[in-house]
């Protein structure tokens, strides 16, 4: 059965909300690991300066930022679906910080696989919006 667009939307949401509850210090014992399920072991990721990121360094991110952005809120907005097959779906969507001292925006591409029957991500690649 192909992965389900809705569903691959709805991890973009959910993750999010755990990575804002991480940052903001709002989480709770069990948002750091259910975030970090979210990805496949061979994830990578290169962010919005252009840094690449293994699955070891966004471990390193969220455990060492932890409450240090207690003002932050992520909202999420303008997914779209760019290809699905079977095992994959390649996804963008547009990602906005908004903390007291300014606002960030970035859009985003995502390849989302099924991984032994579940859903996870393999790669991730933002880029800055003015």
């Amino acid at each position: 059965m192909p992965l389900s667009k809705q569903d691959a939307i709805e991890s973009i949401h959910s993750m999010h909300v755990l990575i804002e509850r991480i940052f903001n210090g709002k989480h709770t014992e069990q948002d750091l690991p259910l975030l970090i399920e979210y990805f496949s072991d061979h994830f990578e990721m290169v962010g919005a300066a252009g840094k690449r990121f293994s699955l070891a360094d966004v471990k390193g991110l969220f455990s060492n930022n932890q409450g240090k952005m207690p003002d932050l809120q992520i909202e999420i907005y303008d997914e779209q679906i760019l290809m699905q097959s079977e095992q994959s779906i390649v996804l963008t969507y547009t990602e906005k910080h908004t903390k007291e001292s300014g606002i960030l925006v970035r859009r985003s591409c995502a390849l989302i696989e099924e991984i032994q029957g579940k859903m996870q991500w393999s790669y991730l690649q933002e880029t800055f919006l003015p």
